[in-house]
């Protein structure tokens, strides 16, 4: 966008807009990555002495590591196992995160879980609506993560059935990095096609990152709600479908606003040793 200046005494104002412009395109082209990571201490259980795992829960913009955005309790974390769901919302427990990029020390998460048996273990959370004042729209992002206990593998592709679900293709667990990651998008369990995916690393602010179209990697998926992108690093990747079905929340102020329906799965790759 390009500004035509008429008068120098006026050049001032007009770069000054410029600015503004600029970072108000920028600050808004941010506000879209909204992650919620929910990442446990491991993708695979292989012996007792990691049954006891743990979880780090928040609401962030995962490959910089911040800002850090406030989480109220969530509505639901529970896990499917073997078909069977079980409530695990009772584990959460709140805490805060110091340092300088989170100067408001927002809430977040942790959960304990001990693994019991041998099998897929779909974990899965479903938050409380946050308004997004820049995009003026309530977010649900229902997300989960998959960890696999003892080497039996008996559920990582079964659908957990939440509103809008990414159902992975490729086994979500024991990926090397620059595998192809394969899923598929339901949403109230039927494919979405041409739905718009958003891929980011969890950095924490630890990658170098020459220019903002890198933070962020957009896919979309086919006809059938399919998608594919190659993991280039070693880390947990998350995955975003986000939709607008047309529903509408009652906004901080009481106006009707949209709801941004998203779908995440959190996926970890590794680097083969040489």
């Amino acid at each position: 966008m390009f500004l035509r200046m008429k008068h120098k005494k006026n050049s001032k104002s007009s770069w000054a807009l410029l600015l503004t412009i600029f970072l108000t395109i920028f600050s808004s082209q941010q506000a879209k990555a909204h992650f919620i990571e929910l990442i446990p201490s491991s993708s695979l259980i292989t012996k007792s002495a990691e049954s006891d795992f743990s979880f780090d829960i928040r609401f962030t913009h995962p490959m910089e590591g911040a800002p850090l955005m406030e989480m109220e309790q969530p509505n639901l974390f529970g896990v499917q196992v073997a078909g069977e769901k079980y409530d695990l919302t009772a584990a959460l427990q709140s805490t805060t995160i110091e340092g300088k990029l989170n100067p408001a020390n927002a809430t977040s998460y942790v959960a304990n879980h001990k693994i019991k048996r041998a099998g897929d273990y779909s974990f899965y959370l479903v938050p409380k609506p946050y308004w997004e004042p820049e995009e003026q729209a309530m977010i649900i992002h229902y997300t989960k993560v998959v960890v696999n206990a003892y080497g039996l593998e008996n559920g990582w592709k079964d659908p957990i059935g939440l509103p809008v679900e990414i159902i992975p293709l490729s086994r979500p667990y024991g990926l090397w990095t620059n595998n192809l990651f394969t899923g598929q998008v339901l949403n109230n369990g039927q494919p979405e096609p041409h739905a718009t995916i958003e891929i980011e690393y969890r950095g924490e602010g630890q990658v170098a990152i020459p220019a903002t179209p890198f933070i962020t990697q957009v896919v979309q998926t086919d006809k059938n709600g399919v998608f594919h992108y190659a993991m280039p690093k070693a880390g947990w990747w998350g995955f975003a479908a986000l939709l607008d079905n047309g529903k509408t929340l009652l906004a901080p102020d009481g106006t009707e606003a949209l709801v941004e329906e998203g779908g995440l799965i959190w996926v970890h790759t590794q680097d083969m040793p040489q």
